[in-house]
Parts: structure tokens; C-alpha cells; sequence
């Protein structure tokens, strides 16, 4: 079989991929907007394979083109999601925080509020002064030591 006609078909097939997944799809849900939901990284190797593929049409090597774009763009990909991992971590992290501090309102004789924020640590918490409560006081407990 001539190698020229077995290329026409591969790039027929990768272009239409990538038509697929760019333009239509099935997602059936309504948040996909009618989009093909792919993951990044295959995404970014499908778009990798088309450009590649264009570029080894060139050259009658479409084959090898294709598998060289999807392998950069899917590999730069994966790399750029790589960097982004500790920023996420960090976000979880200070939600970890955020959900494990309490604030009591605290009323004072004269109208005003004072914020205490108690720490969860252990089943217990910790007040500003380092006192340990062995569950959630209340702002009648903390307003001899913080109220005004």
C-alpha cells in the first residue's frame, strides 16, 4: 500500500478530532455549553496533534508530526499544571485555617461588639490568651475576660 494514501486518512482523523472537541460535542449536560469536556492535557494533545500534523503534511511525514505536537503540547501542559499544584495547596490550606477558627460576638454593656476567635485544636479550644475550653463557650463564659 503507498504511504502517501495511508496519510490522507490520519490527517482526515486528527482534524476531525479536533474540530470535535473545539466547536461541538456531547456533553448532555447544561453547564458543557454543547462543548466536549476533555481534560487539559488531552486537550492541548489533540490541539498539539493538528498543528503537528499540518506541519509533517508539509514534509509527507504527518504521522510523526502528529505524535511530536501532542507529545510538546501535552507534556507543556502537564508541566504548567505541575507549577499551579502548590498554589492550590496553599488555598486548601489557609480554607483549612479559616474553618477551623470561631468567632464569638461578644456584647458589651456600653452596645458595642468585641470579635473573640477561638482556635479548634484537639476537640478544644484556645482562646487569644491561651486558654483551653473544652467546648464552644459562650459569650456569657468569655465576656468576664473580653467584654468591656
Amino acid at each position: 500500500m503507498n504511504t502517501r494514501n495511508l496519510k490522507t486518512p490520519v490527517a482526515i482523523t486528527l482534524v476531525g478530532s479536533l474540530v470535535l472537541s473545539a466547536c461541538s460535542g456531547c456533553s448532555s449536560d447544561g453547564n458543557g455549553g454543547g462543548r466536549l469536556k476533555l481534560h487539559p492535557i488531552y486537550e492541548s494533545a489533540l490541539w498539539g496533534a493538528a498543528i503537528g500534523a499540518i506541519v509533517g503534511y508539509q514534509s509527507d511525514e504527518t504521522g510523526e508530526g502528529a505524535a511530536v505536537g501532542a507529545a510538546i503540547f501535552g507534556v507543556g501542559t502537564l508541566l504548567q499544571q505541575t507549577d499551579e499544584m502548590p498554589d492550590q495547596r496553599k488555598e486548601q490550606d489557609q480554607q483549612e485555617q479559616k474553618e477551623q477558627e470561631v468567632v464569638i460576638q461578644i456584647p458589651n454593656d456600653n452596645g458595642s461588639m468585641t470579635p473573640v476567635v477561638l482556635k479548634r485544636k484537639s476537640g478544644s479550644y484556645v482562646g487569644p490568651n491561651g486558654e483551653h475550653y473544652d467546648s464552644l463557650p459562650t459569650a456569657g463564659q468569655l465576656k468576664p475576660v473580653y467584654g468591656l
